[in-house]
């Protein structure tokens, strides 16, 4: 990215194939220029439930996966924080984030689907790509895996 330095990059982790990946390239490009790296898991909450009541095997899965994600950081010699967010929809979520914690790179691991045929990114995808006030790297695995 020429003439681009982020300082500031977050990367969704869902539990896909994607995620470390997603994480390893976010933390070379955190090398240079010394860019925090923040990985956020969605915990959905059923409407009905307060926001702030789940947990159980919902929240154990993304505490893994966070740690997962700060291991991976390790490797880099990159402290990547972790953040658990609750709410009843991820996109809009990621997105808030983004914005609360002025972020300016969200990388975004995409796995290769198919719907009907055609290639298929998801809603949470399309809605960070419509929504995010900064750059965003979609990083889709090739369709053969």
């Amino acid at each position: 990215m020429p003439g681009f330095t982020p300082h500031h990059i977050l990367v969704p982790v869902n539990g896909t194939k994607t995620d470390e990946e997603a994480v390893r390239f976010a933390c070379r490009l955190a090398l240079r220029p010394h860019a925090s790296v923040l990985a956020v898991t969605v915990v959905e909450v059923p409407r009905g439930l307060a926001l702030s009541t789940v947990e159980g095997p919902e929240v154990a899965n993304a505490e893994r996966l966070l740690g997962r994600a700060e291991e991976i950081g390790r490797d880099y010699d990159i402290d990547v924080k972790g953040e658990i967010l609750q709410a009843r929809e991820a996109a809009p979520a990621i997105v808030d984030e983004i914005k609360a914690r002025e972020i300016d790179l969200a990388v975004v691991g995409l796995t290769y689907r198919e719907r009907f045929g055609d290639f298929y990114m998801g809603g949470t995808v399309l809605h960070i790509l419509q929504h995010a006030p900064c750059r965003v790297f979609l990083l889709r695995l090739s369709a053969t895996g």
